[in-house]
């Protein structure tokens, strides 16, 4: 199987646990209005302390620059670099192809999507925190000054999990398979700093193993 294949199994099989357990917990549950407002209120109250990890932001914030920021991306083989503003790209990718360089302005649309499309291929690492996010494996250590920005640090690591996430984790990295690093998020959950590694161990004896770091620069 090559690693390509792999990866599509992973994604298949995390959307589909996804969406059974969804399914399963919607069915046992079934919260009167009451508790569902409860809930609601409850867990915008723990959002602001405890926002988890969302990659789209980072997406969102190489799209459409906030402010101005020196954006780092590795994963494997792929080196990414770039420094925006709200209106300008200047960047270089490395991959198995080789190195590009590229320039991008707000005002030409190809040359934009052209700049962007080069600095986001973090969008790959989505299984990587589908799968521990709201975990066990995902803990909140305290507040920290990160690259410019005020941040929540997280530890994360797979063996922490409780028996129903053990069973998650064992059909997805198979047995031995594991995740571990730390990430730094802002109070919306937006990464601007993480490390992870992480190993699946396949049917057929081979181990994949991947190896992430992403940060955010305020300038």
């Amino acid at each position: 199987m090559n690693r390509f294949a792999r990866i599509f199994q992973r994604s298949n099989f995390l959307l589909g646990t996804s969406l059974i357990m969804v399914v399963a917990y919607g069915c046992k549950f079934g919260p009167s209005a009451k508790k569902a407002q409860e809930h609601k209120a409850s867990a915008t109250a723990q959002n602001s302390s405890d926002p988890g990890i969302d990659l789209n932001c980072i997406i969102d914030h190489i799209q459409n620059p906030p402010e101005a920021f020196h954006y780092s991306y590795k994963h494997n083989e792929v080196d990414e670099e770039g420094d925006l503003t709200p209106q300008t790209m200047d960047g270089t990718r490395i991959d198995l192809s080789g190195t590009h360089t590229f320039h991008a302005v707000r005002s030409d649309r190809d040359s934009w999507q052209n700049g962007w499309t080069n600095l986001t291929t973090v969008s790959g690492a989505a299984s990587t925190f589908v799968l521990i996010n709201n975990t066990s494996a995902r803990v909140r250590e305290g507040d920290e000054n990160v690259n410019g920005y005020n941040a929540i640090r997280y530890s994360i690591d797979t063996a922490r999990a409780n028996a129903a996430e053990n069973a998650l984790y064992r059909g997805t990295l198979g047995p031995g398979g594991f995740e571990k690093g730390t990430a730094w998020v802002t109070s919306q959950g937006c990464p601007v700093k993480f490390t992870i590694d992480s190993e699946m161990h396949l049917n057929d004896g081979s181990v994949q193993k991947d190896h992430y770091e992403e940060a955010m620069f305020k300038k």
